[in-house]
């Protein structure tokens, strides 16, 4: 069997407090790179609307499952963050560098 490498599929740094609102929601997005959307920019030189609004929802669901992994696992760890999961294809890393700043990595195979 031949090793393969883990990549980095996408890395954030969000802050759940800089956006509150449903309208505000993409404020929390402090930076956002992922294979796909550097891949949907080198093809698409000028992104269409709809390319873009792809791309910004990728984020925004990227972004809410972090937050909702981190309250659920909460409930069973007396209040702590979590730090990773991993499932048979990715790695994810979330971490709250300062109170309220998480950075979250997602590597996969």
């Amino acid at each position: 069997r031949k090793v393969v490498p883990a990549q980095l599929g996408f890395l954030a740094i969000y802050n759940p407090s800089l956006g509150t609102t449903d309208e505000t929601l993409a404020d929390q997005i402090v930076y956002y790179s992922s294979q796909e959307s550097r891949r949907t920019k080198r093809k698409q030189k000028g992104l269409d609307a709809e390319a873009t609004k792809e791309v910004e929802n990728e984020k925004l669901r990227h972004i809410g499952l972090a937050q909702g992994m981190v309250e659920f696992a909460k409930t069973f760890s007396d209040g702590k963050p979590m730090d990773t999961v991993e499932t048979e294809k990715s790695r994810i890393i979330l971490h709250e560098i300062e109170a309220g700043w998480w950075i979250l990595a997602v590597s996969q195979a």
